[in-house]
């Protein structure tokens, strides 16, 4: 009885430490700190993003290539195109804990840009709010 009673709190216990699909208002709050996210990076707003981003962020741009935080972006950030206009869609956030994963796939337009690629935000809680640890982006091809 004693091991039947030990095996069915390790199970409950294992499945509370498996990520769960986030309340929707964290969806929201989660899906709305990335278009901020975003909108600052168009805008060369650097100041912002450090508000936004774990000192030690990194990043997995399409090309493959690994970006590592060394330093705050202050204002060093180049301006972009601001009229560029970025969808998120099929959005999925899980929770962890303290931890929650965003993805989804990105459709950015502008004048010089037309491309879609799937995201993977991770997103920390620290100090009591919500910031980015991690991300990445993969292209997404079009299909035939």
């Amino acid at each position: 009885m004693r091991s039947l009673l030990l095996i069915a709190l390790t199970v409950l216990f294992a499945i509370a430490g498996f990520g769960q699909a986030a309340p929707p208002a964290l969806q929201t709050e989660l899906e709305n700190l990335h278009a901020q996210w975003f909108k600052a990076y168009d805008n060369g707003d650097g100041v912002t993003m450090d508000q936004m981003e774990m000192e030690n962020l990194v990043l997995v741009m399409p090309t493959g290539e690994v970006w590592t935080k060394t330093k705050p972006r202050g204002t060093s950030e180049p301006r972009l195109d601001p009229t560029t206009r970025r969808t998120l869609s099929d959005v999925l956030v899980r929770q962890f804990e303290n931890t929650a994963v965003l993805t989804g796939t990105i459709t950015s337009q502008s004048k010089e840009e037309n491309t879609k690629v799937a995201t993977t935000v991770v997103f920390a809680r620290s100090a009591g709010h919500w910031k980015i640890a991690s991300a990445q982006w993969t292209p997404v091809s079009a299909t035939k």
